[in-house]
């Protein structure tokens, strides 16, 4: 499943999100923002296959795509795209709050981000981190 908002935006994020009802809630966060595309994917090879196109401002990542209790494959992901796409800007979205995947995902992402129920957070969270990535090119 993919949901894409008009193309001419300033800033691009990209959502990795398995589950559709997050992906549609933070949709609905974005589709008024002037400056903001965001574009869901819900699997790893749906995401390579965007990356391999363009790379976005902000790559949001989640971590247990295939199973609730298990980060491996969000981990191996943000590893493979790390290394695939140089200086890409990741942020993970999860419901893990881990001290040791922080640690362990430290080198490859700029925040690491426990999902909460109220999407707004995020939004705000987003527009700041975007527009001070923006700054300090």
């Amino acid at each position: 499943m993919r949901i894409r908002m008009k193309q001419n935006k300033n800033y691009h994020i990209i959502h990795l999100e398995d589950n559709p009802d997050v992906a549609e809630r933070m949709s609905v966060l974005f589709e008024n923002e002037e400056d903001v595309l965001y574009e869901h994917v819900s699997t790893v090879e749906d995401a390579f296959a965007v990356l391999d196109k363009k790379i976005p401002h902000l790559l949001l990542v989640d971590l247990m795509l295939l199973d609730d209790d298990d980060a491996t494959p969000g981990v191996e992901f943000i590893k493979k795209a790390y290394d695939r796409y140089p200086g890409i800007i990741m942020m993970v979205l999860s419901n893990r709050g881990d001290q040791s995947l922080r640690e362990e995902l430290e080198p490859y992402i700029i925040a690491y981000e426990v999902k909460i129920f109220k999407p707004s957070i995020y939004k705000e969270k987003l527009l700041k981190l975007l527009k001070k990535m923006d700054e300090e090119k």
